[in-house]
């Protein structure tokens, strides 16, 4: 066996390599290029404009920056206050048993960020429901809502999970006898967490509360909604309002870009050195810390009840009942509901073709994008790769993989503009469904490539060896074992990339043919020609939807699972 394995494997190496150098290329013209562009664009100008980057230091960019810098930080603040007690409930408490607080906290990632600020705002208008139901308090809420402090608490009801699922895992994480043996040094409970759990969990925040930062700074659809509306200009309303708004400015765009992407790069190293801080814990956790409850049970119920209260309740019954609503100036009643709109936008010629458009490209680029992470995953992770141009070849697939994740993706969608729309290129995929399509697989290749990374460093080198020394091909060790031990990596990050795809709003409402209706555009455009109920309904489908595709693969994969520990 061993005569006949020898000479294959220069062969097999040779292919590998060629296979990785060519994923690496395809990364760099989807990924490099477009960023590429924006900072080729930001020094040259663009279509006989000259550059803009002279104009950075401007007072009014520099007040737009300050603004973006100044909204990142609320919503890391408001964010933390929102997860990290859910964390520490949901991880060390026997509120770890009611498992559907975590399917709770998904439904506002479900939730089109624009449609939430739409659905405070009309919950806090004038003699709306919070007129009619907080009487006086009504306008109290609306001056906060109506305020940089509001648009924060807004974004951060959908960003928090992020933090929140961090967090938690990193407490599952902790063993039992660390919190333990302080207790039996007679520590008290005070210097327990400051001492112990603080210094444990202090990296694990500081990447999460990063990628809050970066993420509220790229955030597209409250400062658009909620912050044009109350003269609040962050970067992207700005790069947006550039491209969008005659008289057009590209340059002015590009240069606002770059500041963008300025900013994520340097979140990003700030997150590779918090990352190196990790503290490991040295292997599966055996038995995890719990708290017994005591007179703070109750708080801790109240303070879930909060959380979920702003960020499912009160927006989801001000879209369900601005979905129903006949006569908004009147008190909502069951002589003033209907559920004629629901109907009315599933009609062929309104909101159904943008729906099934949505999916169709979702599902197509979801496909696309876990293909391409398991790819990718397989030249990152690779076993034995000791040749130095290998090894660099996966710390590139590595760094191109997860860039769109660092970079807002207002500035990748600029940079589609300027690579795609030159007027050199002989072929382009721009103004056509493929565009779209590329924009989604590069927008959620991260997620899904994060997921099989974490699946794949789990498989076990002695499984692959035992193959290899069983005869299997390359190939039937990839089908037979590879494969399925990624299954239920590949499947939560195929999941992400089609929710997300679904409701993608930067790429849909920039770079879609004038002809093609998709959702969130949909959505915006009916909100615009002032048809909320239209535009409610469709976002009420539109989250049933994604929640039931949730829970059924969620089943899936808990039954996979349960197969594979048997």
């Amino acid at each position: 066996m061993t005569t006949e394995l020898h000479p294959a494997a220069p062969a097999t190496r040779s292919r590998s390599g060629a296979g990785a150098y060519a994923l690496l290329a395809l990364l760099v013209v989807a990924v490099a290029a477009p960023l590429a562009a924006v900072l080729i664009r930001a020094v040259t100008g663009y279509d006989g404009q000259p550059s803009a980057l002279g104009q950075l230091l401007d007072a009014r960019n520099l007040r737009i920056l300050g603004n973006t810098v100044l909204l990142g930080v609320l919503v890391v603040v408001i964010a933390t206050a929102m997860a990290a007690p859910l964390a520490f409930l949901m991880s060390w408490t026997r509120l770890r048993r009611h498992r559907w607080i975590d399917i709770a906290v998904m439904v506002p990632f479900l939730t089109p960020p624009y449609v939430a600020a739409m659905a405070w705002l009309d919950f806090t208008r004038v003699n709306g429901l919070g007129d009619h139901w907080l009487g006086p308090f009504g306008a109290v809420v609306r001056s906060v809502v109506e305020s940089p402090v509001g648009m924060a608490a807004i974004m951060a009801c959908e960003i928090f999970t992020f933090l929140y699922l961090l967090l938690r895992n990193r407490f599952d994480a902790v063993p039992a006898s660390v919190d333990e043996m302080a207790a039996v040094a007679g520590a008290s409970v005070g210097q327990r967490l400051r001492l112990v759990l603080a210094p444990l969990l202090t990296p694990t925040y500081g990447l999460g509360a990063l990628i809050v930062f970066i993420r509220a700074a790229g955030e597209f659809g409250t400062p658009v909604t909620l912050g044009n509306r109350i003269g609040f200009p962050v970067l992207v309303s700005e790069i947006y309002g550039n491209v969008t708004i005659d008289p057009l400015n590209f340059p002015r765009a590009a240069a606002l870009s770059t500041v963008l992407l300025t900013l994520g790069m340097t979140v990003w190293g700030l997150q590779q050195w918090v990352s190196r801080r990790e503290v490991p814990f040295g292997g599966r956790v055996a038995r995890r810390t719990r708290v017994e409850a005591g007179w703070w049970a109750v708080p801790g119920w109240l303070w879930i009840a909060l959380v979920l209260l702003v960020s499912i309740v009160v927006p989801y019954v001000s879209i369900l009942l601005g979905a129903m609503t006949i006569l908004r100036s009147k008190p909502p009643g069951l002589n003033n509901l209907t559920f004629d709109y629901f109907t009315r936008v599933l009609r062929p010629g309104r909101g159904l073709e943008a729906l099934q458009n949505s999916v169709t490209l979702a599902l197509i680029a979801a496909t696309l994008a876990t293909v391409l992470a398991v790819l990718c995953a397989m030249v990152i992770v690779r076993r034995g790769a000791s040749n130095r141009a290998r090894a660099a070849t996966g710390r590139g697939v590595d760094l191109l993989g997860i860039a769109p994740d660092i970079v807002p993706t207002i500035v990748l969608v600029i940079g589609f503009i300027f690579l795609w729309n030159a007027p050199w290129l002989p072929i382009t995929p721009y103004n056509t469904r493929a565009m779209v399509v590329l924009a989604y697989v590069v927008i959620t290749l991260p997620m899904v490539l994060q997921n099989v990374k974490v699946a794949y460093a789990a498989i076990d080198d002695e499984l692959l060896e035992a193959a290899a020394a069983a005869g299997a091909t390359g190939w039937q060790t990839l089908w037979r074992i590879t494969i399925p031990l990624l299954m239920p990596g590949i499947v939560a990050g195929w999941l992400l990339a089609f929710l997300l795809g679904v409701r993608e709003v930067v790429a849909s409402s920039m770079i879609r043919p004038s002809s093609l209706q998709l959702l969130s555009p949909w959505i915006l455009g009916q909100f615009d020609q002032g048809h909320r109920a239209e535009a409610m309904a469709m976002t009420v489908i539109g989250v049933l939807g994604s929640t039931a595709v949730l829970v059924v693969l969620e089943w899936w994969r808990n039954r996979l699972s349960d197969k594979r520990t048997r």
